[in-house]
């Protein structure tokens, strides 16, 4: 099953990051891209228990958050992709995750995920291909988030 990593440094305290990646809303909306809480957290609003909806480039992705353990960690289940226009994608998530590192003058943040591309025959040919369009999606939000942070927004 392929994983997909990213990785970002921020010139934040864990606890500043955690806050800006975990407001799902305002981490996950930018140019070409939208995201709301379809339900809250069982104790906390974007925590575990949470439903969001994340669009992009044609693309609906329900996901589930399963991990919510500030300021270090946060994960989350994809529980549907489809196109904008209803039509299910063969994609199956095991899982995708955000750690969050204290190092010297910030915090060091990785995000990985896994899925299968579930085509036969075709799906582990495809399967590379969808991890390095995700993965530069993942760099562009989390470098996002890191410039957002250090102008204070």
């Amino acid at each position: 099953m392929p994983q997909i990593h990213a990785s970002q440094h921020f010139d934040a305290p864990p606890e500043a990051v955690f806050a800006a990646l975990s407001d799902h809303a305002a981490f996950l909306s930018g140019p070409g891209m939208r995201c709301r809480l379809l339900r809250e957290g069982d104790t906390m609003r974007d925590g575990v228990g949470a439903v969001r909806e994340v669009r992009t480039g044609g693309l609906v992705f329900v996901e589930d958050l399963v991990a919510f353990e500030p300021p270090r960690h946060f994960a989350y289940v994809i529980r549907s992709l489809a196109t904008a226009g209803g039509r299910a994608l063969p994609i199956r998530h095991e899982r995708g995750w955000l750690d969050l590192v204290p190092v010297e003058g910030g915090t060091q943040v990785e995000w990985r995920s896994r899925f299968a591309v579930e085509v036969p025959l075709l799906g582990p040919l495809l399967a590379p291909l969808v991890a390095a369009r995700i993965r530069r999606g993942f760099e562009t939000l989390l470098a996002r988030a890191a410039r957002r942070l250090a102008a204070g927004q």
